[in-house]
């Protein structure tokens, strides 16, 4: 057993000592190519930095100039100017609260006739056909230019469109370079190079120091006109260069950027990131950082191989705990949604049933045919009511069947005092999902909590779009509202709960009240 255990330790000493050997060796041989590689990391590290500079900023001015597409399809949508004055001014609550900061949208005005808007003079923009579709309104002219203003340049994107009637309006945005310069220092704001943009006539855009905001590029000593020539989208070629901005030597990229409007270019410059005096001292650390390396390796891979066998056994603990406590969550959610929509049902049908039948006692003396249409409808209603489907969802063209039906016996009973619309393409929502009975639901609401007279109509709107259905109604509560137990939102909430839908939302604004139903997406 001795000898054994001697020649055991001989063989385990042995590798010890090749491995220091190895290690010396190693170090010593490093240590002379790391002066070599000082070049290629350097250039590596810019192209990355540049490559992340490019696409960061590239992304974010296609984000910006995209809202103008976007503004396209509000104008292509409406269908006069008072509902284009709406829905841009409904999409702009939509954007995010930080760009308030950085634009100033335009909104639609500044009326002048076809013939007028014709001799307005162009900037790098786009002049359209009036097109004879049969949207509206005719987009004439698209505009994405950097023009001057009081306070500096501003980047100007705005859409020029004609009605029927030949006159025009203005809308779009438009964004200070000054707030451009501020909004990419705060999204940039860690980076350790830096980026500047500017158009094919040398105007600067975009640059770390807002006093060059609006010079021309070109005056800088490290670039001139000639450097824009011949480049394209897949060329990256590295200059070595002075920068006038960090006053010391930097990698800097050229390239044009991806816009689809504007032609810019982005130069992106990155310091020099290990000097001379860094390749010294790495040298004389890499030895040391190895030996310590080597001698720790053995026990570093010892308490590492237990650590991660403690972690796997926890790790798959924990995953049978998480599984448990997401299928007790989905029972809990479908159970709630189904005791909602029981206590919804036992809501509605002896209210709805009440009232139903009150104006069918009054119709048949008056119109004995439209009676028994009403009554022939009720029934239909009333099967639809308590045959519900499985998991509480079903098709959008069952809902709005239903709808159809229900809205038939609500105006019966209110005659001119309740408008109900339905907007948008029925083809397509077809094979969509939504909860059952949530149109309905909505309708019934708007009915009980708003009041409905011939001088002020009760104005009710189901507008189907490509996302979901929105359905709103003028504001106009009663004065004496009776108790609610919310049952309808309440079995809508916990409905798309348990589908894990999160853009279900309903709220009061500006003497509107809005409701918006996402689709459910059914495997």
């Amino acid at each position: 057993m001795s000898i054994i255990a001697f020649l055991s330790k001989i063989k385990y000493t042995t590798l010890v000592f090749v491995m220091v050997i190895v290690t010396v060796l190693s170090t010593f041989a490093l240590s002379y190519l790391i002066t070599d590689e000082i070049t290629i990391v350097s250039e590596d590290i810019a192209k990355r930095n540049f490559r992340e500079k490019y696409d960061g900023t590239n992304k974010e001015l296609n984000r910006l100039e995209g809202f103008l597409e976007q503004i396209e399809n509000i104008v292509e949508n409406a269908s006069s100017t008072h509902e284009l004055q709406d829905d841009f001014k409904r999409w702009i609550s939509f954007q995010p609260e930080q760009l308030d900061s950085l634009i100033t949208w335009k909104h639609p005005s500044s009326r002048l006739s076809l013939k007028a808007q014709l001799t307005i003079a162009t900037l790098q923009d786009t002049i359209l056909p009036v097109n004879e579709s049969a949207h509206f309104f005719s987009i004439i002219k698209k505009q994405s230019v950097i023009l001057p203003s009081n306070k500096g340049y501003v980047w100007s994107n705005k859409l020029t469109v004609v009605t029927p009637k030949k006159d025009s309006l203005f809308l779009g945005y438009d964004i200070p370079l000054t707030n451009l310069q501020k909004y990419f220092a705060n999204v940039d704001s860690k980076s350790i190079n830096y980026a500047y943009v500017f158009n094919k006539e040398g105007l600067c855009i975009l640059h770390p120091d807002e006093t060059l905001l609006g010079e021309n590029v070109f005056s800088f000593k490290s670039l001139i006109s000639r450097d824009t020539v011949g480049i394209t989208i897949n060329t990256e070629k590295p200059m070595l260069v002075k920068s006038e901005f960090l006053q010391l030597d930097v990698i800097r990229y050229l390239k044009p950027l991806k816009l689809k409007h504007a032609s810019w270019f982005i130069a992106v410059s990155s310091p020099k990131n290990i000097s001379d005096e860094n390749v010294a001292r790495i040298r004389q650390y890499t030895f040391l950082i190895y030996g310590i390396s080597s001698m720790l390796l053995v026990f570093v891979f010892y308490f590492f191989n237990q650590r991660v066998k403690k972690q796997y056994i926890e790790k798959e603990r924990l995953l049978k705990e998480k599984s448990k406590l997401i299928l007790q969550n989905e029972i809990s959610e479908k159970e709630s949604s189904f005791l909602q929509l029981q206590q919804l049902k036992e809501q509605i049908n002896p209210h709805f049933l009440f009232n139903a039948l009150n104006s069918l006692y009054m119709l048949i003396d008056v119109n004995k045919d439209k009676s028994k249409l009403f009554a022939l409808k009720l029934s239909k209603l009333y099967r639809y009511f308590i045959t519900p489907p499985k998991n509480n969802i079903t098709l959008v063209e069952k809902e709005l069947a239903l709808l159809n039906e229900y809205i038939y016996l609500q105006e019966t009973r209110f005659n001119q005092s309740l408008v109900v619309t339905i907007l948008g393409d029925k083809e397509r929502v077809n094979n969509h999902y939504i909860p059952f009975l949530a149109l309905q639901t909505l309708v019934e609401n708007a009915i009980k909590h708003n009041t409905a007279t011939k001088s002020k109509p009760l104005v009710i709107t189901v507008i189907l779009k490509q996302a979901g259905i929105e359905v709103n109604n003028n504001y106009q509560p009663i004065a004496s509202p009776a108790d609610s137990n919310h049952f309808g939102i309440d079995y809508l909430k916990h409905t798309y709960a348990f589908y894990n839908i999160k853009t279900f939302t309903n709220y009061e604004k500006d003497g509107e009240y809005l409701c918006f139903l996402p689709y459910i997406s059914v495997e």
